[in-house]
């Protein structure tokens, strides 16, 4: 599978100039050579593919060979994640995107250890886009900063499904989520901390819609139930 790197514009000429931090990837860190083949993507689904034809220290050119554009997942996968622990932010990222997440958006739920702080959301976006290359996605997931009960309310209430993972649901995520779903503008997957969602978070969640839904019997790290939501939600629409 060829290398992906992201740029802001791609363009609409026969070559591409690439400059900056990718360039510099792709040249001193892969060692990438004139005659290589890659792809370039836009972060916006938009995608180019072609060869290197020439190279400095800094910026190579590629040789268009194809173009194309890949649009996002209809419903739009949201996952709203409980801040983790800070060793465990990068991996939650990385595991999100990788499992096909379109938006990311942050909760400081009431028992989180983690606080938000400002430099979070440029550290998470990083996260993503590294992410988002490793897996060979042509979109970039859209990171929000921090959301309320209230704003979710206001927000994933009359066009979603709002599902809330955990541990002590007697109702099974399989049993909610059929193919039918798909009728939904976005499915939303609430994702608790470490120290699990309060009494008062489930009831409001459920209050106003919330599927409160168990993912197996083994209780997941927030960490990773996102990924477990997402890949089990997927195969449940028949997109895997």
């Amino acid at each position: 599978m060829l290398s992906l790197f992201f740029i802001p514009d791609l363009g609409d000429g026969s070559t591409i100039l690439v400059e900056g931090d990718e360039a510099h990837h792709a040249i001193k860190v892969m060692r990438m050579e004139v005659g290589e083949e890659l792809q370039l993507s836009n972060g916006r689904g938009d995608w180019a593919q072609g060869r290197i034809a020439s190279s400095t220290k800094n910026s190579f050119i590629l040789e268009v060979t194809e173009r194309g554009h890949t649009g996002r997942s209809h419903p739009e996968m949201v996952v709203i994640q409980a801040l983790t622990k800070s060793d465990r932010a990068k991996e939650t990222i990385e595991l999100l995107v990788e499992g096909g997440a379109d938006r990311i958006i942050a909760w400081q739920s009431d028992h989180c250890i983690a606080k938000w702080k400002p430099d979070m959301h440029g550290k998470w976006q990083n996260a993503a886009l590294a992410a988002a290359k490793q897996s060979r996605r042509y979109s970039i997931p859209v990171i929000e900063e921090p959301i309320t009960l209230t704003q979710i309310r206001e927000r994933f209430t009359s066009h979603s499904l709002l599902l809330v993972l955990h541990e002590s649901a007697s109702e099974k995520l399989s049993v909610v989520v059929s193919p039918s779903a798909i009728s939904f503008n976005e499915i939303v997957i609430v994702i608790g901390p470490e120290g699990g969602l309060s009494v008062d978070e489930v009831r409001e969640l459920e209050a106003i819609g919330g599927k409160i839904v168990r993912l197996g019997n083994p209780v997941l790290r927030s960490a990773h139930a996102g990924l477990a939501g997402l890949a089990a939600v997927a195969a449940l629409i028949k997109h895997w």
